[in-house]
């Protein structure tokens, strides 16, 4: 029997905040020079294979790109990097549109759970006017040391509730937050409506085990009121 949900977990980068498209130029303009002489022609793979992870903490994301690419990053290119982008998707991001009003219009009580750190999410959320919406309730994977897709962070998210993880329902845009909330035992639903490739994204999404998908916040009132009817 399934649980009647009570609470929204919400992702913040390509959620509540459209900063995903700022991360991806921002990663692939200071990743580029680190391509060695014989891929210097692989521009374009690795601008796919940075949007591919999205959604990923960064460490991770530049593992796994500096490997594929043979870029040779050290420690310094990981805490520059990190800044750069930080800083960019902290001080330059926008709100997705339409999301300050749709979960206005929701009374679920809300919370945040995002790979990024609390400082990061903090900031963004703080320049989009979105904080107050999460009473406090923002958890942070970086923080508590294993991101998603381990399920912790929502997991933490849904015991900061005080409730069951299937009295939740989650809203994510990447393969790694879906499998995410799908591991904590979380119902998600699939946000594609700034994605670098909507079709494919949602293709992937479903396929990561999200119930259904959508690219438009004025969707989500309607959507979430059948999920918890």
């Amino acid at each position: 029997m399934t649980s009647h949900i009570t609470h929204l977990i919400c992702d913040c980068d390509g959620v509540l905040l459209d900063s995903e498209s700022i991360a991806l130029t921002v990663l692939h303009r200071e990743l580029t020079p680190y391509l060695p002489p014989s891929m210097l022609q692989a521009g374009a793979a690795l601008h796919s294979a940075i949007a591919e992870r999205l959604g990923m903490m960064t460490n991770l994301l530049l593992d796994e790109v500096d490997i594929a690419f043979k870029l040779g990053l050290g420690a310094a290119d990981y805490d520059a990097i990190n800044l750069v982008v930080g800083r960019a998707c902290s001080e330059e991001v926008n709100a997705v549109p339409g999301v300050r009003e749709a979960l206005a219009a929701i009374a679920l009580p809300k919370a945040v759970a995002s790979n990024s750190s609390l400082e990061r999410i903090h900031a963004g959320l703080r320049r989009c006017d979105l904080l107050p919406l999460f009473d406090g309730h923002i958890h942070s994977g970086h923080e508590l040391g294993s991101p998603k897709p381990a399920p912790d962070v929502y997991l933490a998210a849904a015991a900061g509730f005080g409730v069951a993880p299937q009295q939740c329902i989650a809203i994510d845009d990447s393969i790694t937050g879906v499998r995410s909330a799908v591991a904590a035992g979380i119902r998600v639903i699939g946000f594609t409506g700034v994605a670098h490739d909507r079709k494919q994204a949602g293709a992937r999404l479903l396929a990561a085990g999200a119930e259904r998908i959508f690219d438009d916040m004025q969707q989500l009132t309607e959507l979430l009121g059948r999920q918890t009817a």
